[in-house]
């Protein structure tokens, strides 16, 4: 599924405002929820990965609006389409290459193996760092802006 009108105009002005560039433009971002997708991401133990501009979530976080649309957690958008935008920058062997380096460079400074190791790495990986910091100001960005219409509606 293809990112809603609305939610792609709202992540491009944000993501225009985050990067200070006003000629950004978001890419056509590709959603993914399918039964591949639960199977592929419950066997790697993630929420969501990204390839390039296709984003696949584990299908229990997609939700159901009202009219049937289904509906992802702003957060979770904001930074699967965060790795995205890495993608685009570095390159897709580009991007694989610093992630994965990252990864292991800090798993090997753990100095073990298991589960809090492993996510500890990850959580240290530069590119995950920036899209924790991109989802959590999106957040802040969206909650402010609703503030502003909803002041000036009343």
């Amino acid at each position: 599924m293809k990112l809603a009108a609305d939610s792609h105009q709202r992540l491009e002005e944000f993501f225009r405002e985050y990067f200070q560039d006003e000629d950004f433009r978001l890419p056509l971002i590709y959603f993914y929820g399918g039964r591949f997708t639960r199977f592929f991401t419950r066997i790697i133990k993630v929420h969501g990965i990204t390839f390039g501009c296709r984003i696949f979530i584990m299908p229990a976080l997609i939700s159901v609006n009202q009219i049937s649309e289904p509906r992802l957690s702003e957060n979770l958008a904001a930074h699967e389409i965060t790795h995205s935008l890495q993608y685009k920058t570095h390159g897709f062997i580009g991007f694989f290459y610093n992630y994965l380096g990252s990864y292991l460079r800090n798993l090997r400074k753990q100095e073990k193996w298991d589960l809090p190791a492993r996510q500890a790495a990850y959580l240290e990986i530069p590119f995950e760092v920036e899209a924790r910091d991109a989802a959590e100001k999106f957040v802040e960005w969206n909650d402010h802006k609703r503030r502003l219409k909803s002041e000036n509606n009343n």
